[in-house]
């Protein structure tokens, strides 16, 4: 059984980005897995960027160490990478880093 996770949020859904923001900071915090990633995918990432609550959810999360890593294809083209490079996210084309990463043997779990 794997001890890593992938996390991606591709949602608009506050309610799901809430949720799947708080598994990944406490599977951290709680030390459930040994290693969490943090991705931000097409919708979630406007969402990221404009919602409030959201954005300090990012920022507690980058405080106590995982840097979300947000896919420059789709902010870029929903002009929100500088938004959320400011937020302190890594702004990165994701599709090979998720790929190695579930080759790698993290499980990922979509929100």
């Amino acid at each position: 059984m794997s001890d890593r996770v992938a996390v991606i949020l591709a949602s608009r859904d506050p309610e799901v980005l809430r949720m799947g923001l708080m598994y990944a900071r406490n599977a951290v915090k709680n030390e459930w897995m040994r290693d969490v990633r943090l991705y931000l995918f097409g919708p979630s990432e406007v969402q990221v960027s404009t919602d409030p609550g959201l954005r300090e959810q990012i920022r507690t999360i980058i405080e106590e160490g995982t840097r979300p890593v947000a896919c420059k294809y789709c902010s870029d083209e929903h002009s929100v990478s500088e938004a959320l490079a400011e937020l302190g996210c890594e702004i990165e084309y994701v599709g090979q880093p998720i790929s190695q990463s579930i080759q790698d043997g993290y499980v990922p779990m979509v929100w």
